[in-house]
């Protein structure tokens, strides 16, 4: 499994905990008993937990940088692929910021369409450029 493909299986179980917070780390188990992520493992299990223990902050940098949209009207999915992205840039070091960006775009094109894609670059360049992370 290669980088790309484990960020889309984190976002898939950042869209669950969305529906079932309290259920998220045996979401986590589990999926990771089925799939054997092998090496991304690490990848998928730091970022779904620190986006899972950091959500309300992850939220409050969001919703600042949205132009007024509480997470509350942001899709289900484009809200997922914004935590995925934030999380990224917050707490794992070996990612570029320009990558969590792009990734989470990308994504957002193939799971909610092309007219997420501006919404999405600007709240995330807005946070990038709040944290200083190039």
């Amino acid at each position: 499994m290669n980088r790309t493909k484990a960020r889309e299986y984190a976002f898939i179980l950042l869209f669950q905990y969305k529906f079932q917070p309290n259920e998220i780390m045996d979401i986590l188990e589990e999926f990771c008993m089925e799939y054997n992520p092998g090496i991304q493992e690490e990848y998928i299990r730091t970022v779904v937990t620190k986006v899972a223990e950091n959500v309300k902050k992850i939220d409050e940098m969001i919703e600042k940088t949205s132009d007024g949209w509480g997470v509350d009207r942001i899709s289900t999915v484009n809200l997922s692929l914004l935590r995925l992205a934030v999380g990224e840039m917050l707490y794992v070091d070996n990612i570029p910021a320009p990558v969590s960006v792009n990734e989470a775009v990308g994504l957002a094109k193939v799971y909610d369409g092309e007219e997420s894609v501006a919404f999405m670059n600007g709240v995330l360049d807005k946070i990038r450029n709040n944290l200083k992370v190039i």
